[in-house]
């Protein structure tokens, strides 16, 4: 089925949408949210809230494409329940913690994650992400995208890109000063 003929269905109000949804895309989802949770329940609910947050937008949204929007939503979710469980200390020490991710990739992105406080536009952040993206070879955009998006293990990465993790882990070193530059040559102040 189509992602048009999903959305279709989801302005109809019809609740065969979020069955194709799950069957679609509910296994992704489901990885991406135990990747920053550690937790495989906590994970399937934030799929479920993923799937209530979609019912909810759509309509009036009308995402194209469906995929990243979804992605997105279940990444917000969990990274909003993950911050509130680490409020109550709760995960300590169960899973790669946020702080680890920003020390491990230095400030730019730490600073990104604030860069709504700033007064350039949000959408101007984005078309230098996605320009530094394009700019990338595949094995390196896998390799940002499984690392800080998906918050993939970097043991895990290396497998799956059939390289070392020392390899991978120099790479993504490499990876994060490239983007650094490209912000700035960008005009973004980081």
């Amino acid at each position: 089925m189509e992602e048009s003929a999903i959305i279709t269905m989801l302005f109809a109000r019809t609740e065969e949408a979020l069955s194709v949804l799950q069957d679609r895309y509910g296994r992704l989802c489901l990885g991406i949210a135990k990747n920053i949770l550690g937790n495989r329940e906590d994970a399937e609910e934030c799929v479920n809230d993923m799937l209530d947050a979609v019912w909810n937008r759509i309509p009036p949204e009308s995402p194209d494409p469906l995929l990243p929007y979804v992605l997105r939503i279940t990444r917000n979710i969990a990274l909003n329940r993950r911050r509130a469980a680490m409020a109550k200390k709760r995960y300590a020490g169960e899973n790669l913690s946020l702080e680890t991710i920003r020390e491990e990739q230095g400030d730019v992105l730490e600073e990104l994650a604030v860069y709504d406080d700033q007064d350039t536009d949000e959408t101007v952040l984005l078309e230098a992400m996605n320009g530094f993206l394009d700019g990338l070879k595949q094995d390196d955009r896998v390799l940002f995208l499984r690392r800080y998006w998906f918050e993939d293990p970097v043991p895990d990465i290396a497998d799956r890109l059939g390289i070392t993790e020392n390899h991978a882990r120099v790479r993504l070193t490499r990876l994060k000063e490239k983007l650094r530059k490209y912000l700035r040559k960008e005009g973004i102040t980081i």
